[in-house]
């Protein structure tokens, strides 16, 4: 359109504050009527405030002070230049005449979009120098905001009114933080973030293209079905897998929950068959859905990223598959994108895999409860893409305990406000629902797991000391020559020692040994060595074994753990099924001092206490009995373990706490740890150098975006470990040893020597 007004205000050094407020609103508006949301506000309300949000949110950018500071000008002051509180007060003059619960909500996204939410009782409070400089930069905004103001239909308060303005604020901050004493349920919460979230999302994306990024739902609902008969042909559908795969397809169609779930033993084909069901369900629903498949493990979602990604290049004939079909997300994936005919790279790629803007996104857990739980604005301006999605959890066990009843009400709440459907995937289901709130759609999931004769538990009863342990151990492996065995303990300590007590009696077979102590690459290495080995293999590991780690033993060994944990152990021995029971998983409970070793590593007594609880008389368990086992023990945690944790998580939500609720939710617990970066070869000397000479450039994005680049690279050498133990000063957060002190700090067999292993000899 032509204009009759020539514009000169700059939102950006290359943008048009009208054009830039006029993308951000429209934006907004055009996000949330294209989404099936169900707030108690209507869809026409809440598009008209978010367009409002979304006009006003810049317009501080209108003063002598920012446009002055925009051409380089270095004298002004930073509370002059600042604008976000200016604009909030206007965004707030401009939705309190509609709704006042609307206006507090828009204030608030406004004075935050350049940070974090805070906790709502600290926003109550409006500081007697930010009144003060509001006003000098009111006095300061050039006339061509009115002219803003008129094209976009926004109201502008005069100077006179400003005081009035402000007490009214503080009044209604005031009323609304009493209101929240009787608040519960979470609309509150998940509206503001929402909201806050089409802002920034909106923000963002014009400030880095100045277009739309929309993507175009186009995989086929038959994608697994197609690529199972080019893969495998035309087989008689009568393997278990199958068999599993047409029961739970079945059952989606006969389901209108949005909590579903399916509970398959090990080696079911759940991977193909969960993401078939979540394409024929956004069928059946008829509407574009974005998959989020999320997995608590990174190492996990390589490899079914790869399985997919496979089976959209065979069904579309591809080469190289978009990133708006499907899209890896963790903290060491690269942020590059590409689309059919561009490459996206820095603050573009960022943007897009940040957003996760594809058809079927592969994610950690991680990733997913911080959108749901964070405060931040890195991990909230993609919680709007969450509407209108379909997400599993797959080894949905790893949710600790004390969060169940908190993501029980979330998911919920959360799920019939946004339209999303959640899948509980997990051969162990933890009981985050009870039966009426959750489907189960492997109907037959009890005999499946009948059918499964792979492995048998066989339970040591009576405690052994390390000797005991030893000689326990040393016994199965002579007796078994001709077997691979696993054996996994609690602490990198016992396992080292373990190792070089079994070398003495080394027969034919290889010793591998494995833990965190040892660099990601190295271990890399030694896995891909377990899988491919001519010879049979003994390895000694700790239990990051259990971390997805795929490999198939005949014999495991394992250290007393949480039940769930057993599971997974479990999973490692006759993967492939050779024959009835071929696999013999061992349980023995190792202590020093008649104090577990397990202790010092599953600190919460009340899931070993379980695990003793429901193993307790029994000598042998075999597999067809393991789903049955594993209910009682989730049960037993449902009876003892406190909900403290959940109920303080509800209650600051209820309170709009932002900043506790961060604080609070941690799913992975903190650890007193450090990172290392070991110099091991060659490349990690380059890499290296890379990383010092890349945190010399000042400017802080170009620095970003360089550091990403390696952090693939990077993290290959890094380890995690306890501060008391290292010895290694850490700069720029992370700790260095350097190829000079390799030989003193690095052991090739075990990895990284902590201060109480000065020396580690044979």
């Amino acid at each position: 359109e032509k204009r009759l007004y020539f514009y000169k205000l700059k939102s950006h050094q290359d943008s048009l504050l009208v054009d830039h407020l006029k993308f951000v609103g429209d934006r907004g508006a055009i996000l949330i009527e294209n989404k099936s949301i169900n707030f108690k506000y209507s869809k026409g309300q809440l598009q008209h405030t978010a367009k409002v949000i979304g006009y006003c949110h810049d317009l501080g950018k209108g003063t002598k002070y920012f446009q002055d500071y925009l051409l380089g000008k270095n004298s002004v002051k930073d509370k002059l230049k600042a604008h976000a509180f200016l604009s909030s007060l206007i965004c707030f003059y401009n939705v309190k005449e509609i709704n006042e619960e609307l206006a507090t909500i828009s204030y608030l996204c406004v004075k935050h979009h350049h940070g974090n939410l805070k906790n709502f009782v600290d926003d109550m409070y409006i500081e007697d120098s930010d009144k003060k400089f509001v006003k000098e930069q009111y006095k300061a905004l050039e006339d061509e905001v009115n002219t803003i103001c008129n094209e976009l239909e926004l109201k502008l308060p005069s100077l006179e009114e400003i005081d009035d303005l402000i007490e009214k604020l503080e009044d209604i901050l005031d009323e609304y933080n009493d209101k929240l004493e009787d608040n519960n349920d979470f609309e509150k919460y998940i509206l503001i973030k929402f909201l806050f979230s089409i802002l920034i999302y909106s923000d963002k994306e014009h400030a880095i293209f100045r277009e739309k990024n929309d993507i175009t739902y186009d995989i086929p609902s038959t994608l697994i079905d197609e690529y199972k008969i080019k893969k495998f042909g035309n087989q008689k559908p009568n393997n278990i897998r199958d068999i599993v795969y047409t029961d739970v397809i079945e059952n989606m169609k006969k389901s209108n929950n949005r909590i579903m779930s399916i509970t398959l033993p090990t080696g079911s084909g759940k991977t193909y068959t969960c993401m078939s069901m979540a394409l024929k369900l956004k069928e059946k629903i008829n509407k574009d859905m974005k998959i989020i498949y999320c997995l608590p493990f990174t190492s996990v979602i390589d490899q079914n990223y790869d399985d997919y990604q496979n089976a959209i290049k065979e069904v579309k004939k591809v080469n190289t598959v978009s990133s708006k079909d499907i899209l890896k997300h963790h903290y060491l994936s690269p942020k590059d994108y590409r689309s059919e005919d561009l490459y996206y790279q820095g603050n573009e790629g960022r943007f897009l895999t940040e957003n996760w803007n594809s058809q079927i996104v592969v994610t950690t857990f991680i990733q997913i409860f911080d959108t749901l739980f964070s405060n931040k604005n890195s991990n909230l301006i993609k919680f709007n893409t969450l509407s209108d999605s379909i997400v599993l959890l797959d080894e949905v066990q790893s949710i600790p305990y004390k969060y169940w009843k908190v993501i029980n009400l979330l998911l919920k709440e959360i799920g019939d406000i946004l339209n999303i459907y959640f899948v509980l995937i997990t051969a162990t289901q933890p009981l985050i629902f009870e039966n009426n709130e959750i489907y189960e759609l492997a109907s037959k999931c009890e005999d499946y797991f009948k059918q499964c004769k792979r492995t048998k538990l066989i339970i040591n009863e009576n405690p052994l000391d390390k000797e005991e342990f030893f000689e326990y151990v040393k016994n199965i492996t002579e007796n078994n020559p001709n077997k691979n065995i696993l054996i996994i303990v609690n602490t990198i300590k016992l396992s080292q020692e373990l190792y070089k007590e079994l070398y003495k009696y080394k027969d034919e077979r290889e010793f591998i040994y494995l833990s965190t102590s040892i660099i990601p690459k190295e271990r890399k290495n030694r896995i891909y060595n377990i899988k491919h080995s001519k010879y049979k293999n003994i390895v000694i590991s700790t239990q990051m074994v259990e971390a997805g780690v795929d490999i198939d033993m005949d014999i495991v060994i394992r250290d007393i753990a949480p039940l769930d944990s057993i599971n997974q152990s479990a999973g490692r021995s006759n993967r492939e099924n050779r024959g009835q029971y071929l696999g013999e998983v061992h349980i023995v409970k190792v202590k020093n001092n008649n104090q577990y070793l397990a202790k010092y590593v599953y600190r919460d007594d009340i899931l070993l206490q379980a695990t003793e609880n429901v193993l307790k008389e029994k000598t042998i368990i075999l597999e067809e009995d393991y789903k049955s086992l594993s209910d009682m023990y989730f049960r037993e945690l449902k009876k003892n373990l406190s909900n403290n944790e959940s109920n303080k998580l509800k209650e600051l939500i209820y309170n709009l706490e932002f900043e506790d609720i961060c604080k609070k939710f941690k799913l992975i617990e903190e650890q007193d740890k450090v990172q290392l970066f070991i110099e091991a070869d060659d490349e990690a000397c380059k890499v290296w150098n890379k990383y010092k000479e890349y945190l010399k450039i000042e400017d802080p994005f170009t620095r970003r975006d360089k550091l990403d680049s390696i952090k693939g690279d990077f993290y290959k050498y890094v380890i995690t470990v306890f501060r008391n133990k290292c010895r290694e000063n850490i700069e720029y957060g992370i700790g260095y040893v350097s190829k000079y002190q390799l030989s003193n700090t690095y052991d090739e067999e075990f990895g990284y020597k902590s201060k109480e292993e000065e020396c580690i000899i044979f």
